[in-house]
């Protein structure tokens, strides 16, 4: 189900959220960017449903139509978010989210910014 088997992702994210409002100190210096992309008639969906299931912060929700699955990354872990991003960035359900917020240009200024630690 997710990196904590007894909740589903919304529950997951929402305590998620309240941790970050108690330990605010600790929120802070986290840096976490979430990709949630939903089931698609695409060939691209597989392979990125596979990719998100080996991420250690995978969670999922619903079923059918309304399945959505959700991946974490923290900037070490970008070579696998860029992976996995490029396989779903053209579908129009697909969400970012910074420390489980939706936040204005996290699409294309803190992605664009995450992208510079893939430079070598």
């Amino acid at each position: 189900m997710g990196y904590n088997g007894g909740m589903d992702a919304r529950q997951q994210i929402e305590e998620e959220k309240l941790q970050n409002i108690l330990n605010p100190r600790k929120a802070n210096r986290e840096f976490k960017v979430t990709i949630r992309f939903q089931k698609r008639l695409s060939r691209n969906f597989a392979k990125a449903l596979e990719l998100a299931r080996r991420n250690p912060h995978f969670m999922e929700e619903g079923e059918g139509d309304r399945y959505r699955a959700y991946a974490s990354f923290y900037p070490e872990d970008v070579e696998a978010m860029h992976e996995l991003f490029e396989l779903v960035k053209e579908q129009d359900t697909t969400r970012l989210f910074l420390n489980n917020k939706p936040v204005p240009y996290v699409h294309d200024l803190w992605l664009f910014l995450l992208w510079f630690y893939r430079v070598r």
